[in-house]
């Protein structure tokens, strides 16, 4: 188990100078390569590789939204490949649910070479901010999600890109002007895998958000497939209807320890009012084989449209009722 307390301390756990990044901020927009085309309209969140935000596409008359690779990171070679690298992984994606990449770029600031891409602003929330201010959503807004990022991701997988690190904060939610549930659009793919290409990562070295990282993603001793986003799923499912991930812990290696070797916790203990049937999907999305997980996300997808159809719960409650 020693291997798991490899993981690194993400930077965005580093607080950074307000003052002192609207500063770079501005003189990145006021460069050349931005400036000419983009205005800067706010900040719209942060993360362990980049910035990203709002802004004025001037020359098209239409709002973006623009990842600037964090100033710390764009000094190593390294991290500014692998940024480049989310780039053409997002733009190499055309899905409806995929946030799409419309350009790539560099600014030079003196010395500093900031990459960033842009891509479209999606008008909303993140997941993570409704479940902050929700604490929990219903069984039918948490079969769609689940549902609309299995056809996301399976267009993902079928592409050969695993994108392994599915989390609320990577998740959007786009406004409704019909008052119905917007489209769930899956972005972020800074840690993604092509398993081409990564076919054998590191031993004892992962990547991604250990809270909802797959048994094998933890452990980092073999090359990880579609099978382990599906992992992810059932944990943000999971997540959505309790208002907790199925595991926690006060070390990585507690946390680790419980997603190889704990049972989940009972789901419809914890969430009485949610569909059987949705219960029964996510239970088997968080197996600790990967082979007793759904195959595919369509495979997942249609599971959840069969119980969407017919609910065991409402109907075995019928029966006990027409039984007394």
């Amino acid at each position: 188990m020693s291997a798991l307390l490899s993981l690194p301390t993400p930077i965005a756990d580093v607080p950074a100078d307000p003052d002192a990044e609207r500063v770079w901020l501005a003189d990145v927009f006021a460069a050349d390569a931005l400036g000419a085309q983009y205005q800067l309209v706010r900040e719209l969140g942060r993360g362990g590789m980049g910035v990203v935000v709002l802004a004025r596409d001037l020359a098209l008359h239409r709002v973006v939204a623009i990842k600037l690779m964090r100033r710390e990171l764009a000094l190593l070679e390294d991290e500014r490949t692998r940024f480049q690298r989310e780039a053409r992984l997002m733009a190499r994606l055309t899905h409806p649910s995929i946030v799409p990449v419309h350009a790539f770029g560099e600014v030079t600031l003196g010395a500093e070479r900031v990459p960033y891409f842009v891509m479209r602003h999606v008008d909303g929330e993140s997941l993570a901010e409704r479940l902050r201010r929700e604490g929990t959503l219903k069984g039918s807004e948490v079969r769609r999600i689940l549902g609309e990022l299995a056809l996301a991701l399976d267009y993902a997988h079928h592409e050969g890109v695993v994108h392994r690190d599915l989390k609320p904060e990577n998740v959007l939610l786009e406004r409704s002007s019909t008052g119905a549930g917007g489209r769930v659009i899956l972005t972020d793919f800074g840690v993604a895998a092509l398993p081409s290409y990564d076919a054998q990562p590191m031993p004892g070295f992962s990547m991604g958000t250990p809270q909802y990282m797959s048994p094998e993603q933890l452990v980092g001793e073999h090359a990880i497939d579609r099978r382990s986003d599906l992992y992810a799923l059932g944990v943000l499912g999971f997540t959505l209807l309790t208002g907790r991930p199925p595991f926690g812990g006060r070390t990585l290696r507690e946390l680790s320890a419980r997603h190889l070797l704990q049972r989940v916790p009972a789901l419809a203990r914890l969430a009485p009012d949610a569909p059987t049937s949705l219960v029964a999907v996510i239970e088997r999305c968080l197996a600790k084989d990967p082979a007793a997980r759904f195959d595919s996300g369509r495979e997942l997808h249609d599971a959840l449209e069969r119980g969407a159809g017919f609910d065991w719960k409402r109907w075995t409650s019928a029966l006990r009722a027409a039984v007394i």
